[in-house]
């Protein structure tokens, strides 16, 4: 749990900056109090080559993890298994539900962030939004965090403003995502409380196991002064995640109907979930895997992905197939392919989505130039 707290913190670090100077502009404007505009940011002097170096050395990073879990978690991995599993074309039927939910979940995202774009006075048609919601996924897995960005410049290109207040309503969107993970987990450990705790006795046996007794209270008294260390220089950025996420509830309280937008952040993850629990009936092993126990796994893989890698290649595996095998007893063949189905129609349909996202947007935009760079008919 603590893991999937300080993952949650290093996720939301990139918003702290946008969201302090999106919260602080809902305060000076008065006229738009209520709506939350945004101001101009203030000049960074900041290295355009440092930052750019920085961005490409993380993206290195992200993908050198996520390229070794894969390999660690799969080295030994049999194709048979996920060859069965397409090989039936009964579970063709519960993979297209997969995927239609899945594109589901994708409108529904761009129907709450075309909510919190007219918040921000932002005008955006529904086609637009989508459009824009598809090409921010696809970028995200391939570089993880830039998509939101990309979309707040696409909502209104060359207009440094608008793009300013749609990044803010990106902050307030991220943390209502951050409060529902909460809630989520917070049910899923509910419910299955007693594994919870058994796997995390086994996980800790385990490590007593390895190594000598005071080694491990040696590595844990360490970790712990470590954790106590790092808390100190970082509290200032911590404390601000925190007033930006009551902030972030505040706003959504303000916006014209608060009922509708968490009625979308709750049909977004329940997309989510569905995408995970529909693909069941396709593996006969995991018959035994009820409704709860679906809600639990899915639950550690929200919380693995949180870790940056493309497409969140790696973590999503690796806590499935944990927390299949470890809880809930499934063979680890079994549980490594329903991880990589699961992970791979998402990353499928995200990419085909950006695509057509893609094309759609810059159709469009080629069309809207041509009509204004035609030559008018002299009266």
């Amino acid at each position: 749990m603590f893991y999937g707290n300080l993952s949650l913190f290093i996720d939301s670090s990139m918003y702290i900056f946008y969201g302090k100077l999106y919260f602080r502009s809902q305060k000076a404007c008065k006229r738009s109090a209520s709506r939350g505009l945004f101001v101009k940011a203030p000049h960074r002097n900041t290295d355009p080559m440092t930052q750019v170096t920085k961005n490409i050395l993380l993206l290195i990073a992200s993908t050198l993890v996520g390229c070794g879990m894969m390999w660690w978690i799969y080295r030994d991995f049999q194709v048979d298994l996920l060859i069965d599993v397409f090989g039936q074309r009964a579970n063709y039927v519960w993979i297209v539900l997969t995927l239609a939910v899945g594109l589901l979940a994708n409108v529904l995202r761009s129907f709450r962030w075309r909510m919190l774009l007219q918040s921000a006075e932002i005008e955006i048609s529904v086609r637009r939004s989508i459009e824009l919601v598809f090409i921010s996924y696809l970028i995200n897995s391939v570089t993880p965090r830039l998509g939101e960005l990309t979309r707040s410049l696409l909502v209104r290109r060359g207009d440094a403003q608008t793009s300013t207040r749609a990044l803010g309503t990106v902050v307030v969107e991220k943390l209502a995502d951050v409060v529902c993970l909460v809630v989520l987990i917070g049910v899923a450990v509910t419910l299955r409380w007693q594994e919870t705790v058994g796997l995390v006795q086994r996980l800790s046996d385990g490590l007593t196991w390895a190594v000598p007794s005071y080694s491990f209270y040696i590595v844990i008294g360490s970790a712990v002064c470590l954790l106590v260390g790092i808390s100190f220089p970082l509290w200032p950025h911590i404390r601000r995640f925190f007033q930006n996420l009551w902030q972030g509830i505040c706003a959504i309280v303000r916006l014209r109907s608060p009922l509708s937008f968490v009625s979308l952040c709750a049909g977004i993850w329940l997309c989510n979930f569905l995408q995970l629990y529909l693909l069941l009936p396709c593996f006969e092993a995991l018959a035994e895997v009820s409704l709860a126990d679906t809600l639990h796994v899915f639950a550690a893989a929200s919380v693995g992905v949180l870790l940056p890698t493309p497409a969140g290649a790696g973590p999503w595996h690796f806590a499935i197939t944990k927390t299949l095998t470890g809880v809930y007893g499934a063979l680890p063949g079994v549980a490594k392919t329903f991880a990589l189905v699961s992970h791979g129609l998402k990353t499928a349909l995200v990419m085909l989505l950006g695509v057509l996202g893609y094309a759609s947007y810059y159709r469009s935009v080629w069309n809207s130039w041509k009509r204004r760079s035609a030559p008018h008919p002299q009266a």
